[in-house]
């Protein structure tokens, strides 16, 4: 997966008195406003924002072949703008309140918002505004948010849990963990590790890999097993070494007693070396922002996904799962974790009841630097299949580069060059953040993510996300930013990070996905 996230961050300097909120008065746009009716008539301009949801099936566990999908639930704020002010083309359009057809996930659209481009403004519930920069074709534009497991959930019962007694236990436990798939999950058992063949696992424990965390149900096909790893010193790999599937009722109030057979075995994992040309693209890409590619920032991981018909980067940074994982993960059971340089791969457990899942191999190479105290990594990644029985190395999104941030003030200035703090001076009006992807063969960038954040006291906070697709004529892509956003005296870093895997991203339509996925 070819594109890293290039952060690059600016101190703003205001000379100028800022209003106190950064949002024009709303108007609200007629005839679109009640979210209990559908949206998507055939005289009615529309686009549609929904769930991407990967399930189960409920009687094999295994995953069903297409995801599904459904309206947002809570309904989020939604307000959509033209991109330029048809008074004033220097200036962003005003902001517009607009409905949400909560039937089926439509948002109701003015005809003449679909002649130019346009934006769209969502909220979630994690509160961070998303704003796409677009034009997409009526009717055909969507905006799916992806959720690994079903959208109906229950919360684990209070005190439940798993008491695991293997038939054929192992000699000891390193690291065991358990994991629940459908309902995706993954949790550390706590130390100290018991000394004889009983674990006890409280569910408190899991940590959800997708969504909000739930009580795992067997009649929805949901699984569950415990896996136990070690750290192998000759190849610096965390090794599963073996695994047993456990039935994942939850009752309320206590552990419920499982004996799963213990099943030791080690299968071979293969895969192309990565070349020295792949190691160098980064830093050579990269230019005055490159400090090192490191083993300890750049892993390797394999395991079983949840789906390969979704995004292949939807689990965020890896707390569980990857402790040295800085970019973006897939959901999936993570069986084995290397430095990116080793090869051959030791072999590892591949517990049976994770046939049924694709098997993945998700690589990332990462290059760090400090600014005001805060870690910014920039790096590439990517999501492979199996090609029969290997995996064939690729990294195909393309890096952002020659970046440059146009102010009212300052005019154009470069944001790639060795001056590390920048000041843009007022920040009011439009600011233009524009970059040119990097050019070469089997590179394919579907759309772009520009991801505002402030650094507070040596941490990231993120404050906006821009979204622009490729656009159709193959220019370089730009961001429009509203410069009353930014506060008197912060300062911020703007993320890039570019993907593949979205082929009709240039209609407007995020929906479908193709493998190797990168970013």
């Amino acid at each position: 997966m070819g594109a890293p996230e290039q952060l690059r961050w600016i101190s703003i300097v205001i000379s100028i008195a800022l209003p106190a909120c950064g949002y024009p008065p709303l108007e609200r746009i007629s005839g679109s406003t009640d979210a209990s009716t559908d949206g998507s008539s055939a005289d009615q301009s529309f686009i549609t924002l929904d769930w991407q949801i990967a399930t189960v099936n409920a009687s094999t566990g295994a995953p069903d072949p297409q995801p599904t999908y459904a309206p947002i639930t809570p309904v989020p704020n939604i307000r959509i703008a033209r991109l330029n002010d048809p008074d004033d083309p220097s200036a962003l359009g005003a902001f517009m309140v607009t409905g949400y057809f909560s039937t089926n996930g439509t948002i109701a659209i003015p005809r003449d918002f679909m002649m130019k481009p346009w934006r769209l403004e969502y909220t979630l519930t994690d509160g961070i505004p998303h704003e796409v920069q677009w034009q997409p074709q009526d009717k055909l534009g969507h905006i799916a948010v992806p959720l690994f497991g079903r959208l109906d959930r229950d919360q684990p019962p209070p005190g439940a849990g798993y008491t695991i007694t293997p038939t054929n236990p192992p000699g000891s436990y390193t690291f065991p963990r358990v994991f629940t798939t459908g309902i995706w999950s993954e949790g550390k058992v706590p130390t100290p590790l018991p000394t004889g063949s009983t674990i006890d696992y409280d569910f408190s424990n899991s940590v959800s890999l997708s969504g909000p965390k739930a009580r795992p149900d067997a009649t929805k096909g949901d699984q569950a097993l415990v896996v136990d790893y070690i750290n192998d010193g000759t190849s610096g790999c965390r090794i599963a070494t073996g695994s047993g599937a456990i039935d994942p009722t939850l009752p309320l109030g206590f552990h419920s007693a499982v004996a799963p057979a213990w099943d030791a075995g080690l299968k071979a994992v293969t895969a192309d070396t990565i070349d020295s040309t792949l190691i160098t693209r980064l830093p050579t890409a990269l230019g005055n922002l490159d400090v090192a590619v490191t083993k300890a920032s750049s892993p390797i991981l394999f395991g079983a996904a949840a789906s390969i018909n979704m995004p292949g980067l939807a689990g965020g940074p890896a707390a569980m799962q990857v402790a040295s994982a800085v970019l973006p993960v897939p959901v999936m059971v993570t069986l084995l974790q290397c430095p990116y340089n080793t090869n051959p791969f030791p072999a590892t457990a591949q517990p049976a009841s994770l046939d049924q899942f694709p098997q993945i191999l998700h690589v990332q190479l990462v290059d760090s630097r400090m600014a005001l105290g805060a870690t910014l990594a920039s790096g590439m990644e990517t999501v492979l299949t199996s090609t029969g029985s290997a995996f064939t190395m690729a990294f195909p999104a393309p890096i952002p580069m020659a970046i440059t941030l146009t102010t009212p003030a300052k005019g154009t200035i470069p944001l790639d060059g060795t001056t590390e703090q920048v000041d843009i001076g007022p920040a009011s009006g439009t600011l233009t953040l524009a970059f040119t992807p990097e050019a070469g063969a089997n590179l394919r960038g579907d759309y772009y993510d520009v991801i505002l954040h402030k650094i507070v006291s040596g941490s990231l906070t993120t404050e906006r996300i821009y979204t622009v697709p490729t656009p159709a004529n193959n220019s370089a892509p730009s961001v429009l930013i509203d410069g009353t956003l930014l506060q008197a005296g912060a300062d911020y870093v703007f993320e890039i990070r570019s993907y593949k895997g979205h082929p009709h991203a240039v209609t407007g339509d995020f929906a479908p996905v193709d493998y190797p996925y990168g970013a």
